[in-house]
């Protein structure tokens, strides 16, 4: 993955709770700011079609009777 370094500022709360975050899953603080960066894109539905992310798009949706309204059918089906 071809990456690009960015600089950013961020309040004194965020800063600590992003520490206290990594110290707990045990990630790095850039890799937490990917990921919430993934996720604010995919809410956006701004994600690349090569990313993926784009794959779980719509995995929750009911139509054709899968999904949340059928979720323990679809989720135990074997």
């Amino acid at each position: 993955m071809n990456k690009v370094r960015k600089q950013i500022y961020i309040n004194h709360w965020q800063d600590e709770r992003l520490a206290e975050l990594a110290e707990e899953t045990g990630t790095s603080e850039a890799e937490i700011i990917r990921h919430a960066l993934d996720a604010y894109l995919l809410a956006l539905d701004e994600l690349p079609s090569n990313h993926p992310l784009t794959a779980l798009a719509g995995l929750g949706s009911s139509s054709g009777g899968s999904g949340a309204s059928d979720h323990d059918t679809v989720a135990y089906r074997r």
